[in-house]
């Protein structure tokens, strides 16, 4: 749930031992090479990161050209992974969260610059927030607390003990509670949010009277065909799914969590708890490059491609858009946006100058994982 990591990391980090200062892995980019398949390039990623499973799904122009997992589900004793196997995507979901906002836009009943003030009107909402757009909320530029850090999301009922109820009088309670406060940042400054993501939800729920997850459901899983989109870690009702891998033994194979250690309220879905298989994952994708490219779908193009658009630039001169980020890789001007909840890793990513995408996930969200999701991007992609 944290935010994307550049594209342009030092692919020559090393992952240190604090005991002896030995590496752990052999940093060595690997090479996708020239009519290599995607089959043989994944086990080579996977092998040498020693990912417990990975998935990796190529986009070349206007189809789905390859799907590939490999893997197990877990470390010890675990039973392989195929395609139907369910990852969880992390922050990568707050694309999804935007489509949504979108097909809601495109249907007439909101605006990319609808008011927290125009729903929220039981909410004593601080004047410095009154004016806040969804775009901003979107955009990461709302001036609202991240809760995006460990303490923050694992401890969300200590720092607000009123919530209660189900899930979407949760988010009403946690909205209330963000909206009556003086704004954490000045509004129009970029800071990584996931409340604010939150709030968005629980502004569709106002407008709608439904949740946000049926409110998903109905304009986004079911229009595309994502029949294995839900929310959560599908491990905990299916134990054959993906489970999660936070740390690594001495010999650098990872740790199986096999307690539901780590699960976030469900309040925190909008921010990036959806899980599904590479392919339903490829699809989506595949639309918005569609969308992004000004081809023809079953979407209003004017709308959605507001979602690409850059809002506020950061550091290293790349820019935020609306759940999307735009990443400048040795010139190449890139869309995506990565996510993890330090157990799990996934990435979305389009190269407009080759009308490609890739999109990845594993199982295990720690540095190495990160390092072999940019190894994958930097090579599928051409960059």
């Amino acid at each position: 749930m944290k935010s994307f990591k550049m594209l342009c990391l030092i692919l020559s980090i090393i992952i240190m031992v604090s005991c002896n200062d030995k590496p752990i892995f052999n940093e060595t980019h690997i090479k996708y090479q020239k009519n290599e398949s995607l089959d043989s390039f994944a086990t080579k990623i996977k092998d040498h990161y020693k990912l417990p499973g990975i998935a990796i799904a190529l986009i070349n122009k206007n189809e789905i050209t390859d799907v590939v997992v490999k893997g197990k589900n877990k470390t010890i004793n675990g039973t392989n992974l195929h395609l139907n196997s369910k990852f969880q995507i992390g922050s990568c979901g707050k694309a999804f969260t935007s489509f949504l906002v979108a097909t809601l836009i495109e249907q007439g009943f909101i605006k990319w610059n609808t008011k927290l003030c125009d729903i929220f009107k039981d909410i004593n909402i601080h004047p410095d927030l009154k004016n806040v757009t969804l775009k901003q909320l979107l955009s990461h530029t709302s001036g609202i607390r991240e809760f995006s850090s460990d303490k923050e999301v694992f401890a969300v009922h200590k720092i607000i003990p009123e919530i209660e109820g189900n899930t979407t009088q949760k988010r009403k309670i946690f909205t209330k509670w963000n909206l009556e406060q003086e704004p954490f940042y000045p509004v129009g400054e970029y800071h990584y949010s996931n409340a604010g993501y939150i709030i968005i939800a629980s502004m569709l729920e106002e407008i709608f009277g439904m949740s946000y997850e049926n409110l998903m459901k109905k304009n986004v899983f079911d229009p595309l065909n994502l029949k294995t989109a839900e929310f959560g870690y599908p491990f905990i009702k299916d134990d054959s799914q993906p489970y999660r891998h936070m740390f690594r033994d001495e010999n650098n194979i990872g740790i199986t969590i096999k307690e539901n250690k780590r699960t976030p309220d469900e309040i925190f879905n909008p921010a990036g708890f959806i899980s599904l298989s590479i392919n339903d994952f490829a699809k989506f994708i595949l639309v918005n490059k569609k969308l992004l490219n000004n081809e023809k779908t079953q979407f209003n193009k004017h709308v959605f491609k507001e979602m690409f658009k850059p809002v506020i630039a950061i550091e290293n001169g790349n820019e935020i858009a609306l759940g999307w980020q735009i990443i400048y890789v040795n010139g190449i001007k890139t869309f995506g946006h990565t996510g993890t909840d330090k157990t799990i890793r996934a990435a979305m990513s389009i190269n407009p100058k080759t009308d490609q995408a890739v999109v990845f996930a594993t199982n295990i969200g720690d540095e190495i994982s990160e390092i072999a999701l940019v190894n994958v991007i930097l090579e599928l992609l051409h960059l």
